[in-house]
């Protein structure tokens, strides 16, 4: 059987996946694309994925997946008994999904927009551009001020890590206003002292450990 294939990059979505991958006990070989010289566009990636985004992981049957939640939710499954997610069938996992899902269709675009507000209106003045992240911002706050009333203990789901937590530290990295919310500063602190997300996600970023 083949190895898992990571394609990733710094300051992406990769971050939450080298986590689960770590959490999972699972070594997949890791291909960096540098979106910041455009490897994104490059035709032996396009080839991979069409749509020129990051993450993307190759699973050992040789089939490309995208998209975050559905590549966490894969390496959950692959990795039965590591916790990632609670277990299937349990009202804890399916507040976690709802949790996971809400992610990927509120947290997520709200930051693409804020940061390639050019990809969001046919208008190519900088007010329009400026007019979107603007607006992209206030969803945000929105957002993860929910999301801190409903942590109540250092998690979502109280006592509880789960890789959802990560998902959402990940996310509030990106956005000033979710990074001074106490709930996050301390969502933060805890991921960042635990013994296989913390080591995972300073790797991902480079820093020693």
């Amino acid at each position: 059987m083949r190895q898992w294939r990571h394609y990733w990059c710094p300051g992406t979505g990769s971050l939450v996946v080298d986590v689960a991958f770590a959490w999972a006990g699972i070594t997949p070989e890791r291909v960096l694309i540098d979106t910041d010289k455009g490897e994104q566009q490059a035709p032996d990636f396009l080839a991979v994925n069409p749509a020129a985004q990051i993450p993307v992981v190759v699973l050992p049957s040789g089939t490309v997946l995208t998209e975050t939640a559905a590549i966490l939710l894969t390496i959950d499954e692959a990795s039965a008994g590591a916790g990632l997610l609670p277990a299937a069938g349990s009202t804890a996992r399916a507040v976690s999904l709802r949790w996971l899902m809400f992610l990927a269709t509120n947290a997520y675009p709200a930051a693409l927009r804020t940061y390639y507000s050019d990809r969001f209106t046919a208008d190519g003045s900088e007010a329009a551009k400026a007019a979107v992240a603007e607006a992209a911002k206030r969803d945000s706050d929105r957002i993860f001020t929910l999301l801190a009333k409903e942590m109540v203990g250092p998690f979502l789901l109280g006592d509880t890590v789960t890789i959802v937590d990560v998902y959402a530290a990940m996310i509030a990295g990106w956005h000033e206003q979710a990074r001074a919310l106490p709930a996050f500063r301390t969502l933060y602190k805890t991921l960042q002292a635990h013994p296989v997300i913390g080591p995972a996600w300073r790797q991902h970023e480079g820093r020693p450990d």
